[in-house]
């Protein structure tokens, strides 16, 4: 192998490997502050009463699987001393833009009762009120070298130019938004943008990766002339959305199906309440078919990792994707088929010796689309 195939992200864009369906999905999402350096596990050496805690997530399998904790990296503006940010973002139900956030600074040692409160009893959050800071957009953007060097050869650099250009920005719809002068770093007074170092949370072949909450949004493949576009959502959205991975409130096969969407009704889109659903699907080999039915009924984790596996190997599905009404889009639904097209080559773990494996890539065909 080359020296230019090292990186698995060059050789997935140099082959031409679309990143949409490659989003997770997930409905918790938990971000905690970490010192770095990180380990290929960046938990080594916390706390035992944090350790004990996602201890107690890996024995509910319902919400080990719906649940993604990454940690992210101190920043010298807005972390202190003996004091911890912690990010939780949850799903609503319904027809949605994106995910509920809390974002709290705690003293670190409160932070295993704050993350027991997000995880099991949130009543208690009432008592970290006083440590909250108001909501805001965040970009997480990883950039964990001991999970794959990709990550951290092309992640880094993205986060300086994100951290250095754009952190700070009030959000594209505030008055006070101006994309040609940088605002002050965020404060609990002036909630704008902020960009975050993390650790791994898939799809190191698509890096420089990241994900853009509240909405929930996975990119990958991104350059710095792209970011104007995904930091002001304005502009081409033709040439960005090939970076796009998915939305994270949803499966792979509403990801791709969502997409096209995007693409019909352009960037006010992402103001539109939305929901999908799965109404018709391959069901595969009958052997897997069967494995599916017997496992989905075993809560346990090791049998849900088998069932995921066996939905990897399906080759279409037909989603219904709802939304409501704004001012510029009235209320409907379409209904999109989603069907492998091709495969490409693509290298899933950078190295010299790592070998080429076949990626999928999906079409969608729109069946039938309806507004009131």
């Amino acid at each position: 192998m080359t020296e230019a195939c090292r990186y698995c992200s060059e050789a997935s864009q140099r082959n031409g490997e679309d990143p949409i369906g490659t989003a997770i999905s997930a409905r918790h999402w938990l971000f905690i502050e970490v010192s770095q350096p990180w380990a290929k596990n960046p938990w080594q050496g916390q706390s035992e009463d944090l350790l004990a805690i996602f201890n107690r997530v890996e024995k509910q399998p319902k919400l080990w699987t719906q649940l993604r904790i990454l940690a992210i990296a101190p920043d010298q503006a807005w972390s202190a001393l003996e004091k911890c940010h912690v990010f939780f973002y949850q799903q609503p139900n319904g027809l949605i833009t994106g995910y509920r956030e809390m974002h709290h600074h705690v003293p670190a040692g409160q932070l295993a009762q704050l993350v027991e409160a997000h995880l099991f009893q949130p009543k208690k959050l009432a008592a970290f009120e006083p440590f909250r800071l108001p909501a805001a957009r965040a970009l997480f953007v990883c950039t964990h070298t001991q999970y794959d060097l990709a990550c951290g050869r092309f992640g880094t650099p993205l986060y300086r130019t994100l951290r250095s250009q754009y952190a700070g920005l009030q959000p594209p719809d505030s008055p006070q938004s101006d994309p040609q002068r940088l605002k002050s770093p965020q404060t609990a007074t002036n909630p704008a943008l902020s960009v975050w170092q993390t650790s791994h949370f898939g799809g190191h072949n698509f890096a420089p990766t990241l994900i853009d909450f509240p909405t929930g949004h996975f990119w990958g493949h991104l350059s710095p002339e792209k970011l104007d576009a995904l930091i002001y959502r304005q502009g081409d959205l033709a040439k960005l959305l090939p970076c796009y991975r998915g939305w994270a409130a949803l499966d792979k096969w509403g990801q791709i199906a969502e997409r096209s969407l995007w693409i019909q009704f352009g960037w006010v889109w992402l103001t539109v309440p939305k929901s999908a659903h799965i109404i018709r699907q391959d069901r595969g080999r009958w052997r897997d078919w069967l494995i599916r039915l017997l496992l989905e009924i075993f809560p346990s984790i090791r049998a849900q990792l088998i069932v995921q596996k066996l939905l990897q190997r399906l080759s279409w599905a037909e989603v219904t994707v709802r939304w409501e009404a704004i001012p510029e889009i009235a209320t409907g639904q379409s209904h999109i088929r989603v069907e492998v097209n091709h495969e490409v080559l693509t290298q899933t773990k950078s190295g010299r010796d790592q070998p080429l494996t076949k990626a999928r890539q999906y079409k969608t065909v729109e069946l039938t689309q309806l507004k009131k």
